[in-house]
């Protein structure tokens, strides 16, 4: 009796079965906090680079506008004129840089002390750097020295600095 009995309920078990297919959507809770924490920090690491990518275009177009300069190297009349075209250059990446007020007022070994101090190196308070506070000023001088080296000089800073 006893083994019918089993055999009955046996029989009414049924097989196995896998469960039914999750589907992906509606995401848990978990996971939609997940991908919004994502998103978010995408996002904040989008913006972070943006200033540093402009930095990039900025110091680029500059790099380019010195070697628009060295091209100019060849004609020796025209070494007064690059040396007052990069006197200039140097006071507008300083007056984008750095507020008004810092800048602008800055004459002589004043200048060439911020020059260095942006990077803490000596480029400019050196002997070729000096040739900032007298080249510019006589454009009739067909005898100042090559601005080559001071050109070099203003390259290693604005890849360092700017």
């Amino acid at each position: 009796m006893n083994t019918d009995i089993t055999t009955q309920l046996l029989s009414q078990l049924r097989d196995i079965h896998s469960p039914s297919t999750l589907s992906w959507w509606p995401l848990p809770p978990g996971w939609l906090a997940v991908a919004l924490l994502a998103l978010t920090a995408l996002l904040w690491v989008g913006y972070c680079y943006r200033p540093s990518r402009k930095r990039i275009e900025r110091r680029n177009s500059i790099l380019q506008h010195l070697n628009r300069l060295k091209s100019d190297l060849i004609l020796e009349e025209q070494y007064p004129l690059i040396y007052q075209d990069l006197s200039t250059l140097l006071r507008r990446i300083a007056l984008m840089t750095h507020e008004r007020g810092d800048v602008a007022h800055l004459t002589g070994d004043d200048w060439l002390n911020f020059l260095d101090a942006q990077c803490q190196t000596q480029l400019f308070s050196r002997d070729i750097g000096r040739l900032l506070l007298s080249a510019p000023y006589f454009p009739g001088n067909k005898s100042v020295a090559n601005p080559e080296p001071l050109l070099k000089v203003t390259e290693e800073w604005v890849k360092r600095c700017v």
